[in-house]
């Protein structure tokens, strides 16, 4: 977009590594087994099967890997946090985890029938390289799938969290420029981009997750203690912003609650695509 400021690749990548290093074990806590709501919808996109060589890029923790493996895949996880990896291999011991670059796979062409990617893809500087290695190490008639958060409009969780910042504190803080969060929130672009890197048989769907908490208070320090970069935008405001911002999230949390807690719906769209 016109403006934005120009993406520093390794500064991006470097922030995304310490980042999630230091956060994983909240993000094992309380992201990954959000986003875990959609395994198996992910893994019905590849059509995961026993006996199938599968890639998961991106695999944080192993939420994804570990519901593959109970499908009988040959599972591969691949992640540039070594600490998310720790956690991975103890979760899932049946898979092979590796620490690399989903801009630069570390295997060989037409290696694996299905490539998986549960919300990583907003984490990769360039994701039409990302995109591009993963059509590169399937073979012929292989899926590929991913998923990423819908826009705010859209996402009453993520409108509740930085529509919040953006009324109360600022979303212009001391990070390293990153790609347009919700891009690939656009099926049209899904599909798009996919065609162009040479995917066929593309679909996009749209699919509920809920967000769910003990209580209002507990929203803004868990985003805090299992985000790299939400985390880092919430503890980077002045005091006052800070207090104002919990506040008006506990408030809008409010609004969730439910006999068990808070439920806060949030969307994503997951892409499928076939290599020809």
């Amino acid at each position: 977009m016109t403006g934005d400021p120009p993406i520093d690749h390794e500064a991006f990548k470097q922030f995304e590594r310490d980042g999630f290093s230091k956060v994983a074990q909240g993000y094992n806590g309380a992201i990954a087994q959000v986003t875990s709501q959609v395994n198996q919808a992910i893994l019905d996109g590849v059509e995961a099967r026993a006996g199938m060589r599968l890639l998961d890029v991106a695999c944080g923790t192993g939420w994804l890997s570990a519901d593959a493996v109970k499908r009988g895949a040959i599972v591969t996880g691949l992640d540039y946090t070594e600490n998310m990896l720790v956690i991975a291999r103890s979760r899932c011991p049946e898979a092979e985890f590796r620490v690399g670059d989903a801009e630069n796979l570390p295997f060989e062409s037409d290696e694996f029938e299905a490539v998986v990617c549960n919300f990583g893809i907003l984490h990769f500087p360039e994701p039409e390289k990302a995109i591009a290695e993963s059509l590169r190490v399937l073979k012929s008639r292989g899926r590929y799938a991913f998923t990423c958060w819908t826009p705010p409009a859209h996402n009453p969780f993520m409108s509740l969290i930085l529509g919040t910042v953006q009324t109360y504190g600022t979303i212009d803080v001391d990070l390293p420029p990153a790609p347009p969060l919700f891009r690939f929130g656009d099926p049209d672009e899904c599909k798009k981009t996919l065609n162009v890197k040479g995917f066929t048989s593309v679909s996009v769907t749209e699919l509920l997750i809920n967000w769910t908490f003990s209580k209002p208070e507990d929203v803004m320090p868990t985003i805090i203690a299992s985000s790299a970069r939400l985390g880092s935008m919430l503890s980077m405001q002045t005091g006052q912003q800070r207090h104002d911002i919990e506040n008006a999230i506990i408030e809008g949390a409010k609004k969730y609650a439910t006999n068990d807690g808070i439920e806060i719906p949030a969307y994503a769209v997951l892409t499928v695509g076939r290599k020809p």
